[in-house]
């Protein structure tokens, strides 16, 4: 009976141990780039990229590594199923280092350059309800690749890029309502292509980028009201082309890219504080450094993926700042309290909508509850012993310990 004894409480101490080396490895991994299913197509890079509603598209693109490839197929995800399911090809034929934007229930995908390196102005509208494209009215100022755009007020804008004429700096706006273009203040820094733009609060955004022989760092904001451009903060301390960014969470982020004669392929990623006007490097890009990385937004989360570090790369990742160690959240004390307790122990959120699982020590769920404020674990449901606890925040674990009830 002693040797069953010891046996059994060997056992539970075991897999006490595993269960909870398992959770410290899930809470290690990374709460900024977490892997998500590949990219639905050939691996590829200067792809386009937007969402729409809940739901991610990226197509186009080219290989250009021994024979040349191009590309005309585009791909939805769904981050619900963490699935890819191939659209209709894109209505302008193959196409890369185009620019896309979404407004309301459409996507819209533009310029570039085709298999036969001929440059574009046209547009084309996506509808997910409808799986169709459908030519809108072209862009005008020179044809063209590698421009920018971000959208403000239900106006789509694009500007920048490069043409047969050299680096473009003029910048454009559509109206869907009139399927009409209409010319902005052209772009304050000097002319570029492969720059990154994305709004907020009513204002446009563009910068990095790669210029008349050099890369830069230089960053700037759009104002529809006044019509003009005025230089923001620089883009960290790295210069750079063929980065990749987007806004979630009130910041932007801008990382990957390389330099200018494409030797260094960049992981680092920087957050920017609208307020404040500053740049703060946070964690690294979680795989290989890459340019021509490409990214949507989703019900606020990230998603990035693809581009070329000399190999094409079809791996994708989510970004998910508001689980990350950069967060205010994130450093707020989530303890569980009084523990030991003789009769019940709080857990409090703070507000955060957050689960918890409660296992006993030999790997058995006991409760699982989701909650934004405060969840009691009651002795008189549990019974006594001590229980490992797992908090998630959108599926992915945040805190995990052990509670007591004695």
């Amino acid at each position: 009976m002693r040797i069953d004894l010891k046996y059994s409480s060997l056992k539970k101490h075991t897999v006490l141990l595993i269960l909870i080396m398992l959770f410290i490895q899930d809470l290690a991994y990374g709460y900024q780039w977490i892997p998500r299913a590949n990219f639905g197509g050939v691996a590829r890079h200067r792809c386009t990229a937007f969402s729409v509603g809940n739901k991610g598209y990226i197509g186009g693109g080219h290989i250009n590594s021994g024979t040349p490839v191009y590309h005309e197929d585009y791909w939805e995800y769904d981050p619900v199923t963490d699935s890819w399911t191939q659209i209709a090809d894109f209505g302008g034929g193959k196409r890369y280092h185009a620019t896309a934007f979404s407004i309301g229930e459409f996507g819209y995908v533009g310029c570039g350059e085709d298999d036969d390196d001929n440059y574009h102005t046209d547009f084309y509208r996506y509808s997910p309800q409808f799986n169709v494209w459908q030519p809108i009215a072209s862009m005008p100022g020179n044809p063209r690749r590698g421009a920018t755009s971000f959208v403000i007020n239900e106006l789509g804008y694009v500007g920048t890029g490069q043409s047969d004429f050299g680096y473009e700096d003029d910048f454009y706006k559509y109206d869907p309502n009139a399927n009409a273009w209409y010319s902005v203040a052209d772009f304050m820094g000097e002319a570029r292509s492969s720059a990154v733009g994305f709004s907020y609060n009513g204002k446009g955004y563009v910068g990095t980028g790669h210029i008349f022989g050099d890369h830069t760092k230089d960053f700037y904001e759009y104002d529809p009201i006044s019509n003009s451009w005025s230089q923001k903060a620089d883009v960290g301390t790295t210069y750079r082309q063929d980065a990749t960014g987007f806004v979630v969470n009130g910041k932007a982020y801008i990382g990957t890219g390389n330099d200018v004669d494409g030797n260094l392929n960049y992981k680092d990623f920087w957050e920017y504080d609208f307020n404040t006007n500053t740049w703060t490097q946070i964690s690294d890009f979680d795989a290989e450094g890459r340019r021509y990385m490409v990214s949507f937004v989703i019900d606020g989360i990230a998603y990035a993926g693809t581009g070329t570090d000399g190999t094409n790369l079809r791996d994708f990742y989510r970004f998910d700042i508001t689980a990350s160690d950069e967060t205010d959240w994130y450093k707020m004390e989530i303890t569980p309290y009084p523990n030991p307790s003789i009769d019940k122990i709080i857990f409090d959120f703070h507000g955060l909508e957050l689960q918890l699982q409660l296992f006993s020590v030999n790997g058995e769920l006991i409760m699982e509850k989701m909650a934004s404020d405060k969840i009691e674990v009651n002795k008189a449901d549990t019974g006594s012993g001590t229980f490992v606890y797992l908090l998630k925040f959108k599926n992915d674990t945040v805190r995990s310990g052990k509670i007591t009830l004695c």
